[in-house]
């Protein structure tokens, strides 16, 4: 099978999975003139063609002000696909970088650094095309490279998203590419003789990410299926299991545990205790108090930098707002120092002034010092 073929239905797959693309959107595209970006200009310009969805391409380049710099190659390229190619000034970039990597005394330029100025230069270069989207080529590999990293140098199970909205930007990123398999993009740029360029970047080839590849390359020979494995991993919801969806967080010696609830139907079974909007629902932690099978209590908490806001919390019996908040506390202080903890409403107000919470600017507020916490709690008997 042609490789636009399998392109063109792993572009619809997302899109349906991940709901992508929409009529009257109009949608940045990053263009480095690697392969990967050129294969997505053209893609998604058949995908507009052929889909039932109306929507506007601007591809834009960024001159990060490295040696040797040249966007008409590619803005040739554009006019070829009847696209104008915009490029966005970011000169700036590389001498920021060297600067950098001065300063850091490093072989080689701050990539994390490179990356996020990328994206802040898109971003705004696309508000100001009134665009509501921006793609990034980022595909199969990608995002399994991307999984290895975090876990190997990050500690943590995480790679991109399909989708994001970034709040702060009111902009939405999308990843088209995010089905198909880099060697599919290679055969795609081969079949329909897509011109690429080079990277003028000097860590080009020589990052850690390169390293992760062929890793990736050597075991993907060794177990051909690893790759499909991988990505199907990454959507398997049904079968994630790992430890902190076990965590029962020891409130004290009598086997009072809390435990952060991820699953639905216990969220919509909290509508028995109390009234809460979805929108406080959503954007919540939410906890559960127990002994044994008994549930004792509910508590929903919202964080916003290191500031933590007790929105909601309902308890069978008094008694249970100490030792349930003040460990939760505690847990949360031990990985995140200092925070802020408040809390909303008035209910179980006479329980949290009793000790340590004082009222200020509206709410009342968590008022301890970290130092003397170990002795608060084990005057509680949390610890």
């Amino acid at each position: 099978m042609d490789a636009i073929r399998i392109v063109l239905a792993s572009i619809k797959k997302a899109d349906n999975d991940f709901n992508l693309i929409n009529n009257n959107d109009r949608i940045a595209i990053g263009v480095s003139g690697g392969k990967d970006s050129m294969a997505l200009l053209y893609a998604l310009s058949l995908y507009k063609r052929f889909s039932k969805i109306n929507f506007e391409i601007v591809p834009i380049n960024i001159d990060l002000g490295f040696p040797e710099y040249d966007e008409k190659p590619i803005r040739d390229y554009c006019s070829s696909l009847n696209l104008d190619l915009v490029v966005a000034d970011g000169k700036s970039v590389y001498p920021i970088l060297k600067e950098q990597q001065k300063l850091q005394n490093k072989t080689m330029l701050p990539c994390s650094i490179c990356s996020r100025m990328k994206k802040a230069i898109i971003n705004k270069k696309a508000k100001e095309l009134n665009c509501n989207k921006v793609s990034f080529a980022h595909h199969k590999s990608d995002a399994i490279e991307t999984l290895f990293l975090n876990e190997i140098y990050g500690g943590r199970i995480a790679t991109f998203e399909p989708k994001m909205f970034l709040e702060n930007e009111g902009i939405t990123f999308i990843r088209p590419f995010i089905y198909i398999d880099e060697k599919e993009i290679i055969r795609l740029v081969k079949e329909k003789n897509i011109p690429i360029f080079p990277s003028h970047c000097p860590n080009d080839k020589k990052t850690k990410r390169e390293d992760i590849k062929n890793i990736l390359l050597g075991l993907n020979k060794a177990y051909p299926s690893s790759y499909d494995n991988f990505l199907t991993m990454l959507s398997n919801k049904e079968k994630f299991n790992i430890f902190f969806l076990h965590e029962e967080n020891k409130v004290n010696d009598n086997g009072l545990y809390y435990k952060k609830i991820v699953d639905f139907c216990r969220v919509l079974d909290e509508k028995h205790y109390f009234k809460v909007s979805d929108d406080i629902s959503k954007s919540s932690e939410h906890f559960h108090l127990y002994d044994g099978d008994e549930l004792l209590g509910i508590l929903l908490l919202s964080s916003k930098d290191k500031t933590y806001t007790i929105e909601k919390i309902w308890l069978k019996e008094d008694k249970y707002f100490i030792p349930f908040v003040f460990k939760l506390y505690w847990n949360i202080s031990a990985k995140i120092n200092p925070i802020t903890f408040i809390l909303k409403g008035k209910k179980y107000l006479n329980e949290a002034k009793k000790l340590y919470f004082k009222k200020q600017k509206g709410s009342y507020q968590l008022d301890m010092n970290p130092r003397n916490l170990d002795a608060i709690l084990k005057k509680e008997n949390l610890i």
